[in-house]
């Protein structure tokens, strides 16, 4: 089981955890574009070791029959699922209608985690902090990631949110996409900084950028980023997901550079 929530801040390159190690379902996306079903993703991905498996709904049905064989994987092969929804946690100001049903697909899959993007939350109306925390169960870690879109990456923003657990003993986490603020033309490293004392997890990939400028999701190992120098900020307990399209030579490879940092 990845850790939770940490409170210490170790940090330094020494050889990663096995256990640190997440595999996001979008590595087989060549897979998934072909018609495979995520169960049968997962169940390829066992051939790398990895135990830590974060899912994308996007690439499920929702089906009870196939939340339940997701689950049945994850207990045969002893996983920890992360759940990733693409969909905002507040819309309109208000807390997204889906949630519950969010909660309990992450429930029936036995997700230890979901992710979510912040949306419109409105920090003047202490209510909702307290209505979004009866919501999620204990047994689930709720964390806010940082998309492409720059109403979903600003900093000041997502610490404002954050800040609103200070006094609580239960707390909505980050997840820091290093290889996502190109996409909105922020400093990976001085947004990572803002960010850290809320950061619970890691998105490791990079970019390269095309004729134009534009940036391109790439491999950690391919890019432009100086993934080290991020990875060093982190708590060495983070998990650390990778997340971007891969082959299956290319994954073992990437693998193992990250099994030695």
């Amino acid at each position: 089981m990845v850790n939770r929530l940490h409170e210490s801040q170790n940090k330094g390159g020494i050889n990663m955890l096995q256990n640190r190690i997440v595999l996001n379902t979008l590595v087989s996306q060549s897979d998934h574009n072909a018609g495979v079903a995520q169960p049968e993703l997962v169940s390829n991905l066992l051939n790398t070791n990895v135990t830590n498996i974060e899912l994308r709904r996007e690439y499920g049905n929702q089906t009870l029959s196939e939340l339940q064989k997701l689950s049945q994987i994850r207990a045969d092969h002893r996983l920890t699922f992360f759940y990733s929804v693409p969909d905002n946690l507040f819309i309109d100001h208000k807390l997204n209608l889906h949630l519950l049903q969010y909660v309990a697909e992450a429930q029936l899959l036995g997700a230890s985690y979901i992710k979510m993007t912040l949306g419109d939350f409105d920090h003047s109306d202490a209510h909702l902090v307290d209505s979004l925390l009866s919501l999620i169960p204990e047994s689930i870690q709720l964390n806010i990631e940082n998309d492409q879109s720059a109403a979903n990456s600003d900093t000041k923003k997502l610490a404002a949110f954050f800040d609103q657990f200070n006094d609580r003993s239960r707390k909505i986490g980050f997840v820091n996409d290093i290889g996502n603020w190109i996409f909105t033309h922020q400093d990976a490293e001085t947004s990572a900084q803002a960010l850290l004392p809320y950061t619970r997890f890691v998105h490791l990939k990079s970019y390269l950028l095309d004729d134009k400028q534009q940036p391109a999701t790439v491999s950690f190992t391919k890019g432009d980023l100086n993934w080290k120098r991020l990875l060093n900020l982190f708590d060495t307990t983070l998990p650390v997901a990778l997340e971007y399209p891969a082959d299956s030579q290319a994954l073992v490879a990437d693998l193992a550079v990250l099994k030695q940092f």
